[in-house]
């Protein structure tokens, strides 16, 4: 036990540790799922561009064109003159300005009635914002239904009907066709198992868990290896065994400490009212970050066992915790990743911890049919703690034999 205790004095000592990757980083945290539950179920607002016209053409197609941007936008006075479309392009007054060439209306009906590729239009879209990009969108799906109905006006009339008449009803099937929409409903976190800012929360918690642990344990082990300390503890009247279960009891509740402070923080502030219907859930959640913080156990454990140093520790933990959370699809979603590091990314625990954790959210039941593989993640997970564990074990026996 006096390994134990001597353990743990020397963590106490190093407090400041414990405040920078325990404390403070879990408030980044909080800070992120907090600022991800902001959303009501007051209604979804679209934002509407600011929006010009400048109609060269003067066609009925032309006429049309520009009244749907008008109407789907908040249209704005704008001289057809070079002056007057730089001044508004250069003070981002308009978003979006739409400019229709004079023979549009004619180009698009032979175009139609030819089967050839529609006439272009000119635009100036607002490079600091992406509604500009997004009005071109439906602007230009308003000119493809225009030509599209002309197309089958003017195979239909055979000449029955006049130019004239054949633009009014593709114009009026147009509208027609891009006035329908469906109503956007915001579905809220309190309409969910789990709320959406506890899962961000837990994700961007993979980091500090793994950070703290492993410097946490390096600078444990780093500093019961040197030799004043080192004297003193080989002195103790007490068993190698004995000392090994003590520095294993202190890793152990290095572990313990974290995970119980980053789930229960966690679910105290996001999913307090929810404990007992989504206990399921929240268990699958413990049970994979409990899997990931072995892992920290481990790695610690093993850069111990290297006797690196603490800025050497420090370093691991920063950068190599930041890596595998980036490769777990903590950060951004793994499809944004090439597919060669979506693929080395399945040989990381954070992969697996991740997987279990989004479908614990996603899953549409929490039965246990359903429940069962991703436990299955949380065991892959750990088996990666033990391959690591098991390497700390061969570097500490390899140093022993070579001190012998």
């Amino acid at each position: 036990m006096s390994t134990f205790r001597t353990s743990l004095r020397i963590l106490t000592a190093h407090r400041l540790y414990i405040l920078v990757y325990l404390v403070l980083m879990s408030a980044g945290a909080l800070f992120i799922g907090v600022g991800s539950g902001n959303a009501t179920a007051d209604g979804v607002t679209q934002v509407t561009a600011k929006v010009a016209v400048v109609d060269r053409d003067d066609s009925a197609a032309s006429r049309a064109l520009a009244d749907y941007v008008n109407a789907v936008g908040e249209p704005q006075q704008l001289d057809d003159t070079r002056q007057a479309l730089q001044d508004a392009t250069s003070k981002d007054r308009i978003q979006y300005i739409l400019i229709i060439p004079a023979g549009f209306g004619h180009d698009l009906q032979a175009a139609a009635k030819e089967g050839t590729a529609p006439p272009t239009v000119e635009t100036v879209i607002s490079y600091r914002s992406y509604i500009g990009s997004l009005m071109d969108v439906r602007t230009n799906a308003y000119l493809n239904q225009l030509y599209d109905y002309l197309r089958v006006s003017s195979s239909d009339t055979v000449g029955t009907a006049s130019a004239e008449e054949s633009v009014a009803q593709a114009v009026s099937l147009a509208n027609d066709s891009m006035g329908g929409g469906a109503t956007a409903k915001l579905i809220t976190d309190g309409a969910l198992p789990l709320p959406d800012s506890l899962k961000l929360y837990v994700l961007f918690s993979l980091f500090p868990l793994m950070a703290f642990c492993v410097v946490a344990i390096a600078v444990l082990m780093t500093s019961l290896n040197r030799p004043p300390v080192h004297s003193r503890v080989s002195a103790a009247p007490v068993t190698a065994r004995s000392r090994g279960l003590g520095l294993l009891g202190a890793c152990v509740l290095v572990g313990l400490v974290a995970w119980l402070w980053f789930f229960c923080l966690g679910t105290a502030v996001f999913a307090a009212d929810r404990i007992v219907d989504a206990a399921p859930r929240l268990g699958v959640i413990g049970l994979a970050l409990a899997a990931y913080t072995l892992n920290g156990v481990a790695v610690g454990f093993l850069v111990g066992q290297l006797r690196l140093g603490d800025n050497a520790a420090n370093a691991i933990a920063v950068i190599g915790g930041m890596a595998l959370s980036a490769l777990a699809g903590a950060w951004a979603p793994l499809d944004m990743l090439p597919d060669a590091v979506a693929a080395v990314s399945r040989l990381t625990p954070g992969y697996w911890a991740a997987q279990a954790i989004g479908d614990a959210f996603t899953s549409d039941s929490a039965s246990m049919q359903v429940l069962m593989p991703l436990l299955g993640y949380c065991g892959i997970c750990a088996l990666f703690a033990v391959a690591i564990g098991a390497v700390g074990l061969g570097v500490g026996r390899s140093r022993a034999r070579a001190a012998v």
